[in-house]
């Protein structure tokens, strides 16, 4: 069998459906498989897999090793091809980093919301156009900021005090209520405009965020692990979040509005994200036209409805959370406890780590050793670790907050990660038109499961 020729043929292909990758950066990533190939021509599907995977592996191991990264998880699904990566510990109890462990997905939550609201819009529950007040009187003070300005990401927004400053639920939603809202004029990243959708969508359906989460995109999709309130019978599976050991999230202004908004407080699995990707890739919970509406130039550029996805960009210059070796049309949603899902035509990939589910102790440690190097560089100290109390139903009830973005890989070091998992998706996708060319019927699954340098089949 001819594997150049294989290969040449499917960089052809990659390049025609559009990549911002050149030639040469494309065959980099992929001609190494011809080698793992050549050496295994009797091997399985599995064997094929789990040949190209330990380098990947080797990578989330040396970063686990050199971070303050307890434990993490990494989907892949490439056509046919169905890979999961894991390794370390759930977090301060020492406990394996488990297969069906549930993640705080911190501002990946704003793409539930987003894809909810889209479906509300196509439905004609409310329009771009229509302003903000008129659809809940609540917001008092949002001047003439349409659903437009919301959800594109392009209005400013300010509290007279923080959420998390409150000291009861009711104290918090009234000081989101009483917010100033204007147009911004420009990209304005937030996640004030998220919370308020949230409460427009409730006002105008009649019914709950949790009851809407359900109905367009948990329900349609047979989700097993996606929840708003955690029950109590899956804590145990709980990471990535500060507040595991409660089910509750990292977020401080959705725990002073009661644990969850528009926002941030959406707990889930690397399976039940993949799934998601794959419902919106699909069309199953998303009409096909609004996958336009995510694409972007770069992080600085106006959005579409979509306003906090990331696509690939074509200098590179700028954080996007895609990588140049990924499809021109996949886009990417990320949030701050340092999970990433990035969704194209051909694969469908997650990234989630336990980092923030590292314990109090080793946080402030952790919080020291930035301070330290800041103090050497000049800079004034940050508070990456906070303690709030709120009163739940008469009685104190106690969060944490640990802050990562500064504790964990530099930027340089994130785009590592995003070109590598692209890479990893690149390889895999080549893999598929392999086993194809071994055997046209080729239509079965093909899963595995790497546990640090252990397989599972």
């Amino acid at each position: 069998m001819n594997y150049d020729k294989i290969l040449e043929n499917f960089l052809d292909d990659v390049q025609r459906e559009g990549t911002y990758a050149t030639r040469e950066e494309l065959e980099a990533a992929t001609k190494p498989m011809l080698e793992i190939i050549q050496k295994k021509p009797d091997a399985t599907p599995e064997e094929l897999v789990e040949a190209v995977i330990q380098d990947d592996i080797q990578f989330l191991e040396e970063l686990r090793s050199n971070y303050p990264i307890p434990g993490y998880t990494v989907g892949m699904q490439a056509g046919n091809i169905n890979v999961k990566m894991l390794g370390g510990t759930m977090g301060v109890t020492g406990k394996d980093m488990r297969e069906d462990a549930i993640f705080d997905v911190a501002s990946t939550s704003k793409f539930y919301t987003q894809i909810i609201a889209y479906n509300l819009l196509k439905e004609g529950a409310f329009t771009l156009d229509d302003k903000v007040k008129d659809l809940d009187s609540r917001f008092k003070n949002v001047e003439d900021l349409t659903m437009r300005d919301v959800l594109t990401f392009n209005a400013h927004f300010d509290t007279a005090g923080r959420l998390s400053d409150q000291r009861t639920i009711e104290e918090a939603k009234d000081c989101l209520y009483n917010m100033k809202g204007a147009p911004a004029g420009k990209h304005d990243y937030n996640d004030m405009g998220m919370m308020l959708t949230k409460e427009v969508m409730e006002n105008v359906t009649g019914k709950s965020y949790q009851e809407l989460v359900d109905y367009y995109i948990v329900d349609k999709l047979g989700l097993k692990d996606t929840h708003l309130v955690l029950p109590k019978n899956k804590i145990e599976r709980f990471t990535g979040s500060a507040n595991f050991a409660v089910g509750m999230v990292n977020d401080p202004s959705a725990l002073a509005v009661g644990g969850y908004s528009g926002h941030a407080g959406i707990k889930t699995t690397s399976d039940d994200l993949i799934s998601l990707g794959d419902g919106v890739l699909t069309g199953k919970i998303l009409p096909s036209e609004m996958l336009s509406d995510a694409y972007t130039s770069g992080i600085k550029a106006n959005r579409g409805i979509m306003g906090n996805t990331y696509t690939s960009h074509e200098q590179g210059t700028a954080m996007t959370y895609v990588s140049r070796l990924a499809p021109k049309k996949a886009f990417a949603v990320q949030g701050s406890t340092r999970n990433n899902v990035v969704m194209g035509p051909d694969s469908i990939s997650t990234i989630l780590v336990s980092s923030c589910a590292m314990g109090l102790e080793r946080a402030k440690e952790e919080e020291a050793k930035v301070n330290a190097k800041r103090a050497e560089e000049g800079k004034s100290p940050l508070s990456l670790v906070k303690e709030f109390t709120y009163d739940r139903d008469g009685r104190e009830v106690h969060y944490n907050l640990v802050d990562v973005r500064q504790m964990l890989p530099s930027t340089p070091t994130v785009e590592r990660i995003i070109n590598k998992n692209a890479e990893l998706s690149l390889k895999l996708n080549f893999l598929n038109t392999v086993i194809k060319a071994y055997d046209s019927h080729y239509n079965q699954p093909v899963n595995v499961v790497a546990n640090g340098k252990t397989f599972q089949k």
